[in-house]
């Protein structure tokens, strides 16, 4: 049965609450047209503090080419991605010789080779384990990662996969980007870096991962992603993403339904999810159901450091291990992303082995 261990979770140096953020931006942009809109927007959020890896000025002040924003990019991510990756190894008591595959995700990476190649040899990962990088996962990309490694170990059942997610987010803020998107995403992202292991067995507290989903909703591609030009990459959000979601979380009810043994419940008992952002939060807890307390640690991670992207769900896991269900409780993992696709990951919690 394949078990994930206690991930660790790396932030960055530079701390900024939302009223310091706030001030800047109104430093920045005393002449928008909405700049009241803006204050609000971003305080509601909920964000109140989140984590830059270089100084918040210099990311809203300076404009500068997609090149530079890759190449920050890169070096900061590696650098987060290293600190929890060695963290994570510790937590699972294993070391990167005994790594047989690594399975790395990035919303905000794109440059080749990527992350996964400067990762492994700065941790010195043998040079046959497997590599599966992906991209292009946005925020699903915590659960993606853990999700492809939970079927890699169903595969191969002595295998050990490390799981790191890195995203710099900073690194792609656009002081053009005026619009009410843009200027959300300046107070609602934050920079990190989550890793964790997953094998056939663990000694110590884990979680048992037993089976998994994925739905992508047809005809939703212009929902959320980003979109390239000469001057770094610009999100997009739109209005019709709580609607989206709110049509798939049907689809998860049916398999959890036809999934759950005979007799059992097949409402999940805790919730390690995205964060997203507040109403993200609202519209799948409204359709999943459930107490309110289900979602209440992705509160909490989006408060303290904001939404932190594929990153998101191992920093409510990091968050689930420090205050654990009752010893066999069944919960899922949950996040939805560009496509918009929403996966899933059913999990038991196990106090031992």
């Amino acid at each position: 049965m394949p078990v994930v261990s206690a991930p660790v979770v790396a932030l960055p140096r530079y701390q900024v609450t939302t009223d310091e953020l706030i001030d800047q931006i109104r430093e920045l942009y005393p002449e928008h047209p909405r700049l009241r809109a803006v204050v609000r927007a971003i305080r509601a959020t909920t964000v109140q503090t989140r984590w830059y890896t270089r100084p918040p000025l210099e990311r809203l002040r300076e404009q500068r080419s997609l090149a530079d924003h890759a190449r920050e990019h890169l070096l900061d991510s590696v650098e987060l991605a290293e600190r929890a990756a060695e963290g994570a190894l510790r937590e699972a008591g294993v070391t990167p010789g005994d790594i047989d595959a690594v399975v790395v995700t990035s919303a905000t990476g794109h440059t080749m080779p990527g992350l996964d190649v400067r990762l492994m040899q700065r941790l010195g990962v043998r040079p046959q384990a497997r590599r599966i990088p992906v991209t292009q996962m946005g925020c699903a990309g915590g659960v993606f990662g853990i999700s492809t490694a939970m079927e890699l170990v169903a595969a191969r059942p002595e295998a050990t996969v490390l799981v790191v997610c890195a995203d710099v987010f900073s690194a792609y803020l656009n002081c053009a980007d005026t619009g009410m998107d843009g200027m959300i995403f300046k107070g609602l992202f934050g920079d990190a870096a989550g890793a964790c292991v997953v094998r056939g067995r663990a000694d110590g507290p884990h979680m048992e991962l037993t089976a998994s989903w994925e739905c992508l909703h047809p005809g939703s591609a212009d929902v959320v992603g980003t979109r390239t030009s000469g001057d770094g990459l610009h999100g997009y959000n739109s209005p019709e993403l709580l609607n989206v979601i709110g049509s798939v979380l049907p689809h998860l009810g049916d398999w959890l339904r036809a999934t759950a043994l005979e007799g059992e419940d097949p409402a999940p008992e805790f919730v390690v999810s995205h964060t997203g952002g507040p109403k993200v939060i609202d519209a799948l807890a409204e359709g999943l159901g459930g107490p309110a307390e289900l979602f209440g640690m992705a509160r909490d991670s989006l408060r303290d450091v904001g939404n932190v992207g594929s990153v998101s769900a191992l920093e409510v896991l990091e968050r689930t291990f420090a205050k654990p269900p009752a010893d066999g409780a069944r919960g899922l993992l949950l996040a939805p992303g560009p496509g918009i696709a929403l996966m899933a990951v059913k999990a038991v919690w196990r106090e031992g082995v």
